[in-house]
């Protein structure tokens, strides 16, 4: 190959499996091909670059290594560019990265890339008043349950045993969440609902798990990256979902793994993601 193609990389070397010998494969892949690192960044210290920079440094793809958050704030960052975002698996679940790429490793997707072998699409996201979500979101009382998760990746014990105590607190003591439209599921409501975007529409898993003790189990399968295995009905798909607490109290979101506030009911609707993101399946999730 002649010449070079430029790109942005945005590394959150914070992210479940960001580590120097992933760094390393990337340098790798780029040293045998076309493609040239023009610009580094860190996120979240350095931010989302700004569209006239790329455009002055002739950069059309931001490649992101990170976790589905990290993902989720780069689109976000960059809505309405006329480039592209690669994203790249370096998180704990890399659910978007799945839907795009597959379960495979960072260098299998920049070598198809160099190739040639990869597309730009506009895959289905979730958007409600809180913000988007590109792979999925989790609401409800068991979302608290994320505090664990938190803990645990950090290797802090004391910080775990004390997130445990608070969410089996918050998943027992507080409203579960109900699909309220269109009428689907248990009334009484679930402790956590997921719900996942595709091209035919918002999927809605309703997990059953009630007590403190059968949640534990739950989300014990959900730091070992099982989550679904849990019982759980799935509705849907839905163009549109609305869910509401059982009580009085706002919900709770994970929006592709972070945090969000909601009000007592919140609407979900099946939207397009606002930048072509890069993916090397050959069909669309």
């Amino acid at each position: 190959m002649t010449g070079h193609r430029d790109i942005w990389l945005i590394a959150n070397q914070g992210s479940g499996s960001v580590r120097e010998e992933t760094l390393a494969k990337l340098d790798q892949c780029c040293a045998s091909s076309d493609l040239c690192i023009a610009k580094r960044s860190t996120f979240p210290d350095d931010g989302i670059p700004d569209r006239q920079e790329l455009a002055r440094l002739g950069i059309d793809t931001v490649v992101t290594l990170g976790g589905d958050g990290t993902i989720n704030a780069v689109v976000t960052g960059l809505a309405g560019w006329d480039g592209a975002v690669l994203p790249l698996p370096g998180g704990t679940q890399n659910l978007l990265t799945k839907r795009l790429h597959g379960d495979v490793e960072v260098d299998a997707v920049m070598d198809a890339f160099a190739a040639g072998s990869a597309r730009r699409i506009r895959p289905k996201i979730i958007r409600c008043q809180s913000g988007v979500a590109l792979a999925g979101l989790l609401v409800g009382p068991g979302t608290s349950w994320n505090e664990v998760r938190e803990a645990l990746r950090a290797g802090d014990p004391r910080a775990m045993l004390a997130a445990t105590g608070a969410a089996i607190e918050g998943t027992t003591g507080r409203p579960p969440v109900r699909i309220a439209r269109p009428e689907a599921g248990d009334e009484i409501g679930y402790p956590i609902l997921e719900l996942m975007p595709h091209s035919g529409g918002i999927d809605v898993a309703a997990y059953h798990a009630r007590s403190g003790a059968d949640f534990v189990g739950q989300t014990w399968a959900l730091l070992r990256q099982e989550f679904r295995e849990g019982p759980h009905e799935t509705y849907g798909p839905f163009p549109e979902v609305e869910l509401a607490s059982t009580g009085t109290d706002p919900l709770d979101l994970l929006l592709d793994g972070e945090p969000a506030d909601g009000r007592e009911r919140v609407t979900f609707t099946l939207d397009t993601c606002p930048v072509d993101l890069i993916a090397t399946l050959a069909e669309d999730g």
